[in-house]
């Protein structure tokens, strides 16, 4: 009897257990306001914003990768139709589900549209895009006469709607971490100026550089979980 109660009392603990890193992680997902990439990383040739300010849009590629909590069947079938949704909206070049220590993990690469101007062409159904504008911040403009930011597009809102039917706590986030890979890659006079931004593993209040081959600029966390990352520069 004593072994029995023993086994009944580490039932309870174990599912009492998994009752708590249930309820964490609802909790968890609920503080962070929305599902979150890791990380967007984009690279961005000068050739590609060339063209981009010439034709109106053009497409560089992306990676990412999304974490769900979990291991189950459930969450495997949920992850499924994730991916499924992102095929609906995303121009892919391969997407992959692999396991990790949190719980299921969705690598994705693609491309993703790099408009001039405001708006998303008809006929893309991105979510997300990365759009060269005029900058209007007067102090700026002379020196940096453009801004690059990853924005949400008019398709957002239906892309979201379709995860919320499927997990209320895993709503995408309109505002998501993204790192700007740019490249120069036909000897242009390239200059960027950016606030709160990592690079090489530092992080900088105020950046500025002149891109004469590469340079890695990210921005996440703190006041990137609700507002939109943006890059100014200038391209001669």
């Amino acid at each position: 009897m004593a072994f029995c109660g023993a086994i009944i009392r580490k039932i309870g603990r174990e599912s009492m257990s998994k009752r708590v890193v249930g309820f964490l992680s609802c909790f968890i997902l609920i503080l962070l306001g929305g599902c979150k990439a890791e990380l967007i990383e984009t690279k961005i040739k000068t050739s590609d914003i060339k063209r981009a300010i010439l034709q109106g849009m053009t497409t560089v590629p992306f990676e990412t990768k999304i974490t769900i909590m979990g291991d189950s069947q459930d969450t495997r079938q949920q992850i499924k139709s994730f991916e499924e949704i992102i095929e609906q909206y995303v121009e892919l070049d391969d997407v992959e589900i692999e396991k990790s220590m949190m719980g299921m993990d969705l690598l994705i690469e693609g491309n993703i549209p790099l408009v001039h101007g405001e708006e998303l062409p008809r006929n893309r159904t991105d979510p997300w895009a990365l759009f060269i504008k005029k900058n209007n911040v007067k102090a700026l403009s002379k020196y940096y006469p453009y801004s690059l930011t990853l924005l949400p597009t008019r398709n957002f809102g239906s892309f979201k709607n379709k995860f919320s039917e499927l997990n209320i706590l895993l709503t995408p986030s309109a505002s998501q971490p993204v790192s700007f890979k740019m490249r120069n890659n036909d000897k242009s006079v390239v200059n960027v100026f950016s606030g709160g931004v990592m690079v090489n593993g530092e992080a900088h209040a105020i950046y500025t550089a002149n891109v004469t081959r590469k340079l890695s600029l990210t921005m996440k966390d703190g006041v990137y979980d609700t507002a939109y990352p943006v890059i100014f520069f200038r391209l001669d």
